[in-house]
């Protein structure tokens, strides 16, 4: 009996750890003619390229796993729909983000 419960507790914590984690960001700039935005995520900001679904606003709240690699599937809690992204960069600054954005992006070259 010993081993089958030490068995389900190495089983359930190795699954809490790699699964996802779920976080929240408030989305702060879109730029619709590149489809990359910004979001807040509290304490840093993320940079990403949007793959699918409907374009984001500013102010949107999109969920899911924000700092995942490759293409990831955000929640537009907002518009109450899927967004498949790509997340680029994490920085502390939005700034260093939109001048970092492609140069095809029209608001890069807008102050802010």
């Amino acid at each position: 009996m010993r081993h089958i419960l030490l068995l389900w507790l190495l089983m359930t914590v190795q699954t809490s750890f790699s699964a996802p984690v779920a976080a929240e960001g408030k989305v702060v700039w879109v730029d619709a003619s590149c489809q990359y935005f910004i979001a807040d995520l509290g304490g840093e900001f993320g940079f990403y390229n949007w793959r699918t679904g409907l374009a984001p606003n500013e102010g949107d709240i999109v969920m899911g796993d924000t700092k995942g690699r490759g293409l990831v599937e955000l929640r537009n809690a907002t518009q109450d729909g899927d967004i498949g992204v790509i997340p680029m960069a994490l920085s502390p600054t939005t700034r260093s983000l939109i001048l970092s954005s492609p140069v095809n992006c029209n608001r890069r070259w807008k102050s802010n």
